[in-house]
Formats: structure tokens, C-alpha cells, sequence
């Protein structure tokens, strides 16, 4: 495809070895970074679960983006370079190049080079006449994303499905900051936040019942035993999702049903019956608490777009400090 291009800059470290083991060998919370979820069947289960009738992250998002279109144009550039970090639903990015004037480019960036790949083919595809780059890369490779990426012109950054969420209020800062010196000064930047609301709802959306987000959640396991050589037995873990209000955040923990003894990479861990994994967490925010996080990490807020019931947000943003 002439209009397609790729580039990989991911290249696993030895951090991710000593990211593991530390993680499980945890004395007051074992637990798992989250960035393992994301193989290709993670990431395919991942599209599933948006698609559940219990989670409504997706649903609200692509509401915003087809009832608030005249709002989105009004405050983003034409002949934009449009960069999305993580690439996930084509659905949401397909209706942001058909609201905005004339995007000149579409960068798409993830570590999940199969999927990143795939999506970037079914976008080309589709648009013929835009030009597309799949970049491989982690976020933390802020240097050489933003050799690429910030001496465009009008770059509109794109970072959908609250993914925001997965990481603690004080990390979330640092990775908007990260993305402000990836796409520079005077630049944009589209977030999707999931907004505080009845626990029972958040809960739902994390336990249901067809059970793919289990799957998801034990696929953590399948993809580190591929990965490692480790042996977790899938069925010796039950999935558990709650939402912990004093934190605001919901967290995703896999439960040990028996008492195990696993070796990863020459370390014995053991596992107690009862004892969790901890795998994800999803942080809740309130419009005013994610526009004082925006602000601290130097970007002026342009607009908060919602859905009709107020359980999403939209946050366009303008790096005004990097």
C-alpha cells in the first residue's frame, strides 16, 4: 500500500524482566504491569469487551464524537496531522478523520505490533489518500516519537477509551506531559475520560456476564507463560473486579484459588489460596479534578464535551507549556 507506512522502535528491555519478577514477588501486593495484556489476542478480546452491553465507555465515547462533531471542529485545526496514542477501535478514529477538515496525516502508536499493524492496513484501506504511519513504540521513547511527530504542522494528539484511567493520578501527569514534548507547543490534544458515577454501573462494566472480561484478564497470564516460559495454570485463577471508592478506581485482580508455587525466570513464587494479582486499575475522575491534572501538566483546557448522561468525558486540550 503507497500510502502506508511502518516503523518499529519497540525494543524489549531488561526492565521488563526486573518489572515482572518484582511485581510478583510483591510482600504487600503482588501484581502485574498492564502493558502485558496487550498481545494480539489481549487486544482482540480487549475490542470484544468493548462491545458488551455492560460497558459503556465505547457506547458514550462514540456518542460524543457523533453528537458533538460541530464542537470538536470548531476548536481543532484543519489540514491536521492527527496522532492517536494506542490503537485501539478503528470505529472512533474513522469518525474523527470524517469530522475533522482535510487531515493531512494519521499517525497510529502501540506496542501490540500485530494489532497496531492491522489496524493501520483496514485504515489505508479505507482512506486511500491519507497518508498512514504505524509506529511500534512505547510512550516512554519521547526523543524519537518526537523527532517524528512535532515538527508537523497542526498535530491533533488522539488518546480515546479512558485509557487515561489506567494509570494513577500522579503517572496520568507525567504521561500528558510526555505527550505535550511528542507533539509540541501550540498542539492539541483529545482525551477520553471516565467520569465519576454510580459504583454499581463502573462495576458492571468489569464483570460481565459472558465472561470475556475474564478471559481478558487471565489472557495476562497466557501471554507471560508465551513470553517467559513460566507455567500459570489459567484455571487455578479466578477473575475479580471492584471498585475501590476511596481511591475512585476500579481494580482488576486475578485470585489464586489454591495455594502454587510458580518459577519465573529462576525465581520461585509462591501464591497463597486467596491471595490476587493485581492487573489493572481504572481511575474515575470528576470534570473539575481531570481539568486541575490537564492544567498541572501544561495544557490549557479548550472544551469538555460529554454524553447525554454525563458518563464520559471528552477533554480537548491546547499544549501551552512542555
Amino acid at each position: 500500500m503507497e500510502n502506508l507506512d511502518f516503523i518499529n522502535y519497540y525494543i524489549p528491555s531488561d526492565d521488563d524482566y526486573f518489572d515482572l519478577v518484582s511485581g510478583l514477588k510483591d510482600i504487600n501486593q503482588k501484581k502485574l504491569n498492564s502493558k502485558y495484556f496487550y498481545d494480539k489476542k489481549g487486544s482482540e478480546l480487549f475490542e470484544k469487551i468493548t462491545n458488551l452491553s455492560e460497558y459503556y465507555p465505547t457506547k458514550k465515547e462514540l456518542e460524543i464524537l457523533n453528537k458533538k462533531n460541530y464542537d470538536l471542529k470548531k476548536n481543532l485545526p484543519s489540514n491536521s496531522v492527527v496522532v492517536e496514542f494506542g490503537s485501539g477501535s478503528i470505529k472512533k478514529i474513522k469518525k474523527l478523520l470524517e469530522i475533522l477538515n482535510k487531515p493531512e496525516e494519521y499517525i497510529s502508536i502501540d506496542i501490540s505490533k500485530e494489532f497496531l499493524f492491522d489496524n493501520a492496513k483496514k485504515l489505508a484501506n479505507c482512506y486511500p489518500d491519507l497518508k498512514i504511519t504505524a509506529i511500534c513504540a512505547d510512550f516512554n521513547q519521547t526523543l524519537k516519537l518526537s523527532k517524528i511527530i512535532n515538527k508537523k504542522k497542526s498535530i491533533i494528539g488522539f488518546f480515546p477509551g479512558s485509557t487515561i484511567g489506567n494509570f494513577n493520578p500522579t503517572n496520568a501527569k507525567k504521561l500528558l506531559n510526555r505527550f505535550s514534548k511528542i507533539i509540541g507547543l501550540e498542539n492539541y490534544l483529545l482525551v477520553g475520560v471516565d467520569l465519576k458515577k454510580n459504583k454499581q454501573i463502573i462495576e458492571k462494566a468489569y464483570n460481565d456476564t459472558e465472561g470475556i472480561t475474564a478471559q481478558f484478564n487471565k489472557n495476562i497470564l497466557l501471554r507471560i507463560n508465551k513470553k517467559y516460559g513460566t507455567k500459570f495454570n489459567l484455571e487455578n485463577f479466578s477473575h475479580k473486579a471492584f471498585f475501590n471508592s476511596k481511591e475512585d478506581r476500579i481494580e482488576m485482580h486475578l485470585l489464586s484459588k489454591k495455594k502454587q508455587n510458580i518459577k519465573v525466570l529462576n525465581q520461585e513464587i509462591l501464591i497463597q489460596k486467596g491471595e490476587t494479582i493485581h492487573t489493572e486499575v481504572s481511575y474515575k475522575y470528576s470534570i473539575k479534578a481531570f481539568k486541575n491534572l490537564a492544567k498541572n501538566a501544561g495544557y490549557d483546557i479548550l472544551d469538555v464535551l460529554t454524553d447525554s448522561q454525563k458518563y464520559f468525558g471528552v477533554f480537548i486540550l491546547k499544549v501551552v507549556n512542555s
